[in-house]
């Protein structure tokens, strides 16, 4: 089994967190050295370092009475290396063992095929986000975003050139009056030139609103993860309730088992119906087969678990049992109040808002900024030579400037007077402020139908924990009945299969109850 590399959720803000701090370490270091350095040497010239000194080299002491302030800043220095450096190394301890521990551990597990991984609930939230191509491909488009909307602010800047260039002419030529005669010249230059060819206005917007594409990028690629988690969530309660209904199955198999071999020592001895004890052999082999069913459903369920966690389609998962009980994260608030959250936190909205301001900045762009005019300018410095004789004279090589500034308006299509580009982006920032008010539609309903399904699978639990109650009680009452010869062995084994059931439909009350719980968090935004 190969083995899988686990990452953090927010791979790439960590990576930029520990770049500035190692680069804080750094900055620090080196500016109290330098002035450690600029201390010492103010005071003793003389005294270089890898160098000697005739002179008694005075002590570090002397030095600061000599220099007090200098190195006062000097120590700052100092500390401020080794608090950045503390802050570093225990950033990095703590990223290691929260994020990396569990991973690799589960990671050495699944590297024996025989041995079954136990995973709980938290480690397959920190797996879901480690390598999922879906959360890599919008981080991805993130960065693209990103990249377009630093390139859009570049465009500020003037475009700079360096070079050289050869020219040469033989043969007939005209001049400006029209007269055609023969000619063989030729001229070099070398030099460079700076040109500035700026809409101020169209280059502004179009970089707003690709600021704001970014930002919608950045929503979108959260949004992505809490999607991944969500269904992992999902997957493993999944799997979890489907170890628990094998689990309850195997229990009733083991006890009618034994039922069964107490029944054929009562036939045997002639106390008990032969009919009785075949009833009974029929009751294990349909538990029989239910558990073959049950690991059937399993399996398939670790499948489904291993794909999106992007482990091995062969890994043997098993789920932490602790984990079948009743989970309420979002108790104690109203529907109107967990609707007002989820507008404030949820990233699609924030995305759809971002997509509505760069369709604003659009807006501008195709009404303000062809009034503003556009500059070209240009300077060119450098050498020209050349003259008659093509490949005979390379003299008469000088200095040339050139200089160029020029100011317009477009008039036309992408300028002045263009209505159509107006209504193309007025229809585009309605539709983008369409957009918004439809997701926060769905929002509210996702909310709606989260909190409806959670309170509907809290009181399924209460009213399945009645059930097992009565069905445990109903069992304990045949059993003793068919004990003392007053029952009958179809009694017993009816009473059976109703406590198995009600433990069963528990056990799926509590899944969809914990499911509820997490939709509602990922409805509210948190």
């Amino acid at each position: 089994m190969q083995s899988t590399s686990v990452l953090s959720e927010n791979q790439h803000l960590s990576y930029l967190k520990k770049r500035n701090r190692a680069s804080l370490l750094l900055l620090a270091t080196a500016l109290a050295w330098f002035i450690s350095y600029q201390a010492y040497t103010s005071n003793h010239p003389g005294i270089m370092i890898g160098l000697g000194s005739n002179s008694p080299i005075p002590t570090f002491w002397e030095c600061v009475v000599q220099e007090p302030v200098t190195y006062a800043f000097a120590a700052l220095g100092a500390v401020l290396a080794l608090w950045a450096g503390f802050v570093l190394f225990r950033n990095a301890i703590t990223h290691f063992l929260t994020g990396s521990i569990a991973a690799i551990l589960l990671t050495a597990t699944l590297a024996n095929a025989a041995d079954p991984a136990f995973v709980d609930l938290r480690t397959v939230m920190r797996l879901a986000g480690a390598n999922n191509d879906e959360i890599q491909l919008a981080r991805a488009k993130h960065d693209e975003a990103i990249a377009e909307s630093k390139q859009a602010w570049q465009r500020f800047w003037p475009t700079l050139s360096l070079g050289a260039g050869y020219r040469g002419h033989e043969g007939r030529l005209q001049d400006i009056a029209g007269s055609v005669f023969n000619a063989n010249k030729q001229q070099y230059n070398v030099g460079s030139s700076v040109l500035i060819d700026w809409s101020p206005g169209d280059i502004y917007y179009s970089a707003l609103a690709a600021k704001q594409r970014a930002l919608a990028a950045e929503h979108l690629a959260e949004k992505s993860r809490i999607d991944i988690v969500t269904q992992s969530v999902d997957r493993y309660y999944d799997l979890l309730a489907a170890e628990a209904m094998l689990t309850i199955i195997e229990d009733d198999l083991q006890l009618t088992e034994d039922y069964g071999k107490q029944l054929e020592g009562a036939v045997t001895a002639g106390t008990a119906f032969r009919a009785d004890l075949l009833r009974v052999k029929s009751q294990i082999s349909r538990a029989k087969l239910s558990i073959r069913q049950g690991q059937e459903k399993r399996d398939l369920a670790v499948a489904r678990l291993a794909e999106i966690l992007r482990l091995t389609p062969d890994a043997t998962l098993r789920p932490a049992k602790s984990d079948l009980v009743p989970v309420r994260m979002m108790s104690g608030k109203g529907v109107a109040t967990m609707i007002s959250l989820a507008q404030q936190n949820r990233p699609e909205i924030h995305a759809a808002q971002a997509i509505h301001h760069s369709m604003d900045a659009e807006k501008d762009r195709a009404r303000v900024a062809p009034l503003i005019p556009s500059v070209q300018a240009g300077y060119t410095a450098g050498g020209l030579g050349g003259g008659p004789n093509v490949g005979n004279q390379w003299g008469n090589f000088g200095s040339q400037q050139d200089y160029y500034l020029g100011v317009g308006w477009k008039i036309g299509p992408g300028g002045l007077f263009d209505r159509q580009r107006q209504k193309v982006a007025d229809a585009r920032e309605e539709s983008a402020s369409l957009q918004t008010s439809q997701v926060k539609a769905a929002v509210g309903r996702e909310v709606v139908e989260a909190a409806t399904r959670a309170q509907s699978a809290n009181d399924q639990i209460k009213i399945n924990d009645e059930a097992v109650a009565a069905a445990e009680e109903m069992t304990k009452l045949a059993k003793e009945r068919q004990a003392s010869q007053v029952g009958v062995v179809l009694e017993y084994l009816l009473a059976r299969e109703e406590l198995t059931r009600a433990r069963q439909s528990r056990v799926m009350a509590v899944t969809d109850f914990n499911k509820a719980q997490h939709a509602l968090k990922r409805a509210v935004g948190k």
